[in-house]
């Protein structure tokens, strides 16, 4: 951690909270089993027509924005979270040290900047989640409030919180206004609010190193020297770069086509402004990443390449910046360098513990090396971190299904449908746990309401429901081997899910053919092969035990 720095250990006195400029602070001294399937599944397994809205897509690993701008912010919050927490929870249950920052709002009367907005909320988590021993609720939870007028009591009861932060953000020409309170999450009380004033764009940077101070008296921290310089250093000190970014993370979360190529021209243009803008490096790996997974044509074997090119960049600019990291342990872990990706993954917890996507990134590389029950119970710390977050509840139903624990994975895949009915990865992993369990009628329905949520034609949606109909899961798995083929002939397709339709058929042989075009294709999906229970009758296959030595699953 190198050696200790400026240590705080008394209480910040009226002086020094008032040299935080533009703040004022309001103190309060108080103290499954199996089962038939559901008349849901039984209408969309005969239904002749299906007609759902677009997919909704999800990723292994999602870029987290740095704000520069908003560290000001962090370090209010981060005062009032700490001088909170001296007034006992009434339940016992609810973290003293903890806050949700719910989305600010877009007050400029233009859809165009709600990347300012975004960007500057998921900004200032990102700080606080810098913060160890408190407990910051990810994105994926606190964007389910957008646009909602919500009572802090009730985001309280939801996310289990003390505190509230809420606010907005305006923007003309080259002055910005963001206003921001803070409210206890127990009776709603307002701790503190912010000075309402214009600042000119670039003032928000000189703001971060005169808070870092008051966020560790504060919260009486000791900070060693790396953490200090880590809460008050700045990823750029260029206003074009640092808005270029916002936006080319807002069109990647996206995951669409359209936005990822935004994106990318974003990240582009963010370096032109700034040649060591190791945040940008980190994000453009991250695109790097997506387009292998939500592209069809995009061969892996290049992108790999760019991602980790881009990746050790923002590492060899910035080694104390959690993104880069993440970026790294991900694009390793796609790149078969299994244990790199578990060293990079787990620095990225060491740097910021709060951050829900480092435990995610961490519990999918303690998987990719065989560690299941390690990886169960780290992605169970991400999911405590993003509660609302659709795609932790999905990957906590995928991990148990790769872990073989399949009534468990089916019970935390259901709740996914409670809040976003059209998630259609967690209907497959759904359909995946109801064949294993022989639930085929069940799992049917869930597959076809996945390839319909993934915009698949009718057309191919009443061959599956005929191949289904005539032949059981067999049929199925054989018709979708038939249009796979078809498609491969048309461009690049994943060899890897080719040879998962044959070893579902139980041809060995032509499994493992593809499985090899996969090996030469550098398919990530590979490190899929431990985990699939669809591959078991191949383990003893010694052209399999070759294949997992040359992908570093098994030594």
């Amino acid at each position: 951690m190198g050696p200790l720095a400026e240590v705080c250990e008394f209480e910040p006195s009226s002086a020094e909270i008032e040299q935080v400029r533009g703040v004022k602070i309001v103190v309060e001294e108080e103290e499954i089993e199996n089962a038939a399937p559901t008349p849901r599944e039984v209408a969309i397994l005969h239904s002749p027509t299906l007609t759902l809205s677009a997919p909704k897509l999800m990723v292994r690993t999602k870029a987290l924005v740095i704000g520069m701008g908003v560290v000001a912010l962090a370090g209010i919050a981060v005062l009032i979270a700490y001088r909170a927490r001296i007034r006992p929870s009434p339940t016992g249950t609810t973290p003293p040290h903890s806050i949700a920052v719910l989305p600010l709002r877009n007050l400029t009367g233009d859809a165009a900047n709600d990347y300012l907005s975004d960007g500057i909320t998921e900004s200032l988590i990102a700080a606080l989640s810098k913060v160890e021993g408190l407990k910051v609720i990810s994105p994926g939870s606190v964007f389910t409030y957008r646009g909602r007028q919500v009572d802090p009591r009730q985001v309280g009861r939801e996310l289990n919180v003390a505190t509230v932060l809420d606010g907005s953000v305006r923007k003309s020409g080259e002055t910005v206004r963001v206003d921001a309170t803070l409210a206890s999450a127990e009776d709603g009380r307002v701790l503190w609010a912010s000075d309402s004033s214009d600042r000119a764009f670039g003032d928000i940077f000189a703001v971060q190193e005169n808070i870092a101070r008051n966020v560790a008296v504060g919260l009486m921290l000791s900070l060693s020297g790396e953490a200090f310089q880590r809460l008050t250093s700045r990823s750029t000190e260029n206003n074009e770069a640092y808005q270029a970014y916002l936006k080319a993370e807002y069109f990647l979360n996206k995951r669409s086509p359209d936005g990822l190529q935004q994106a990318r021209e974003y990240f582009d243009q963010a370096i032109k402004e700034d040649p060591q803008y190791a945040l940008a490096y980190a994000g453009l790996s991250q695109y790097y990443i997506m387009a292998i997974w939500f592209t069809a044509n995009t061969p892996p074997l290049e992108a790999l390449e760019k991602a980790k090119a881009t990746a050790r960049k923002a590492v060899e600019i910035d080694d104390a910046l959690t993104e880069a990291h993440i970026a790294l342990a991900s694009a390793d872990g796609n790149d078969w360098d299994l244990w790199d990706s578990v060293r990079e993954s787990a620095r990225a917890i060491e740097l910021s513990p709060g951050s829900s996507e480092a435990h995610h990134t961490h519990a999918y590389a303690l998987l990719d090396v065989g560690r299941t029950d390690e990886a169960i119970a780290e992605i169970k710390k991400a999911q405590q971190l993003d509660p609302l977050s659709i795609v932790m509840s999905t990957d906590v139903g995928e991990l148990l299904l790769y872990a073989r624990r399949y009534d468990e994975a089916i019970a935390a895949l259901k709740t996914v449908f409670e809040r976003d009915p059209g998630r259609q990865n967690a209907n497959w992993d759904l359909g995946e746990a109801y064949r294993h369990k022989s639930m085929f009628d069940a799992a049917a329905a869930e597959y076809l309401q996945a390839k319909a949520l993934n915009g698949e034609s009718q057309d191919t949606i009443a061959a599956l429901q005929s191949a289904y109909a005539t032949s059981g899961m067999q049929g199925f798995w054989q018709k979708e081997l038939e249009l796979a083929l078809e498609k491969a002939k048309r461009g690049y397709f994943s060899s890897f899910t080719i040879a998962r339709f044959y070893a579902r058929l139980g041809e060995r042989d032509r499994a493992l053919e593809w499985m090899e075009k996969a090996y030469r294709e550098h398919s990530p999906g590979l490190l899929y092969m431990l985990h699939d229970p669809d591959l078991d009758e191949l383990h003893s296959d010694p052209r399999f035990l070759d294949l997992l030595r040359r992908t570093g699953l098994v030594s």
